[in-house]
């Protein structure tokens, strides 16, 4: 499966709009007024086919990597380890042959914007919608005044919903005058409808950075903080396999290095893995395409594995 060359530009308006949704999904740390939301949020990232669901009991990270290792090693079992109280790692992964090896999950992300979102949320940034007949997730610029937005966001968004939209992003070609209308008075340059449960609300997500270059040096760097990080080194090393991989989940959140991972910008070097680590892999979802998957085994470079359907 080959990713759109549309999709994959760091700077493109649809490709945006999916990140940013795809952002609140992948967010560890939503406040516990928003957590009934969490499992409708699944559907917003577009990028899952139908495929049998893993229990919700597991973190994102470990799901995704359960069925990533299950998918690239036809016949092995990654099964997780419920008990952890000792400090152990997180799965572990039988061959075919009968081999084993131990794997830790761990996700690769930026705790401010996790901080940031979280934030969002406490401070009251999802507001019940009364004249909007969806629910839809909003992108302010840097200068908006949230205040504002709580104040009069339904009623913009309700007469842009009359013109039949269910998403925008303003500035780009679009004629409407509700559109220029909310970008003018609210500073909302982009929101999508979200597929909700009732009553519909209203999201008002924290304004994100701007656009980079996309560069491999940023993902190699990611994956060799995570490698050498003293807790997954610790469970790895006590596990006392042949085999110690440590399986990095790039989020979103994390961006430059999401984007050098799905963007295929494979390092020329390899990473360097502390001697707790003999495999590491790296993967990344992506929406509408599948999960891009890398793995290196020490001191070997990375390999590309592509892309894979994406999970449920």
């Amino acid at each position: 499966m080959a990713l759109r060359g549309s999709q994959l530009h760091v700077h493109s308006v649809a490709y945006r709009r999916k990140l940013h949704a795809f952002a609140v999904l992948c967010s560890t740390q939503l406040p516990d007024t928003l957590r009934h939301y969490r499992t409708s949020l699944v559907q917003i990232a577009g990028c899952y086919t139908g495929r049998a669901a893993i229990p919700m009991k597991l973190k994102r990270s470990e799901q995704v990597a359960k069925y990533v290792i299950e998918t690239i090693h036809e016949g092995a079992r990654a099964e997780h380890l419920l008990q952890q109280s000792a400090g152990e790692y997180d799965i572990d992964l039988k061959y075919g042959d009968g081999t084993s090896a131990a794997v830790e999950v761990t996700s690769s992300t930026i705790e401010d914007l996790q901080q940031t979102l979280a934030e969002i949320g406490k401070q009251g940034c999802c507001v019940r919608a009364t004249a909007c007949r969806n629910s839809w997730l909003v992108h302010p610029l840097p200068k908006a005044r949230i205040k504002l937005i709580l104040e009069k966001v339904d009623r913009y968004l309700s007469a842009i919903e009359a013109e039949g939209r269910t998403e925008f992003f303003a500035g780009h070609g679009q004629a409407s005058s509700s559109v220029s209308q909310i970008l003018h008075d609210l500073q909302i340059d982009e929101a999508l409808t979200l597929q909700l449960p009732p009553p519909a609300c209203i999201w008002v997500q924290g304004p994100s950075g701007q656009g980079s270059m996309v560069r491999p040096g940023d993902l190699q760097r990611a994956i060799e903080v995570e490698a050498n990080k003293t807790d997954n080194r610790r469970k790895l090393e006590a596990s006392g396999r042949a085999q110690r991989h440590l399986f990095v989940y790039v989020e979103p959140l994390n961006f430059e290095p999401w984007s050098a991972l799905i963007n295929r910008c494979i390092p020329e070097q390899p990473p360097v893995l502390p001697i707790e680590v003999t495999h590491v892999w790296a993967a990344a979802e992506v929406p509408d395409d599948g999960i891009v998957v890398w793995v290196a085994q020490r001191p070997n470079g990375w390999q590309d594995l592509g892309v894979i359907p994406g999970l449920k």
